[in-house]
Order: structure tokens, then sequence, then C-alpha cells
């Protein structure tokens, strides 16, 4: 579900097999991501780039993987992120409570 590799001392994490981040898949990418934050001791990333949209229950995992990370004091930063789905950070103001970049060029 979620694949990880490590570039320049940072952790990138990506979901694949899907282009959503539903109820369908929430507790299993929440278990990872709570598992990769919890076992860094460096930034986490997580790129988006596949996912198209994402419901209450995906929100609900990307908001919990962000609390997980302020508690261990790893910074947590989503990239990549489709223009339809930034809309929706965007009118939630979530867009105003992560680290967001465009793209991986925060690993360079």
């Amino acid at each position: 579900m979620i694949e990880t590799r490590m570039n320049n001392g940072i952790v990138v994490a990506g979901i694949k097999d899907s282009d959503r981040l539903t109820a369908a898949v929430a507790d299993d990418v929440k278990r990872v991501l709570t598992k990769i934050i919890s076992e860094s001791n460096s930034k986490v990333v997580l790129n988006l780039s596949n996912i198209q949209f994402i419901d209450s229950s995906g929100f609900g995992v990307l908001i919990s993987a962000l609390k997980t990370a302020r508690q261990k004091d790893v910074p947590f930063v989503l990239c990549c992120i489709h223009k339809d789905v930034m809309s929706l950070l965007t009118l939630m103001k979530l867009d105003k409570v992560f680290e967001i970049c465009e793209d991986e060029s925060i690993l360079e």
C-alpha cells in the first residue's frame, strides 16, 4: 500500500495501488504511516502524486500522521499534490496546517 525509500537521509513515502485515499484504504495507510513516522528520526515526505481524490477518512489519516509527527518531533511534508486534492486542502484550510511542497525538490 505504501512504498518508502530514502533520499538524502529523508524518508519518502508514496501511496501505490490506488488513486484514492478513502475509507477503503484509510486504516492500512494510517497504520503504515504511523509506523514510518514513529521509526523515523528524519523528515518524512508523503508523495501524493498518485492520489486524485481524498475523502474525510483520508484527510483524517493525514491529520493523524501530522499529529504523530509533531509528537515525535519529526517534520512531515506533503508533496506532489494533484490539483483537485489541493483544492480540497485549500477549501478546508489544511494548506495552512501542513507543510506542502510542489515537488520533491525539498530533498535536494
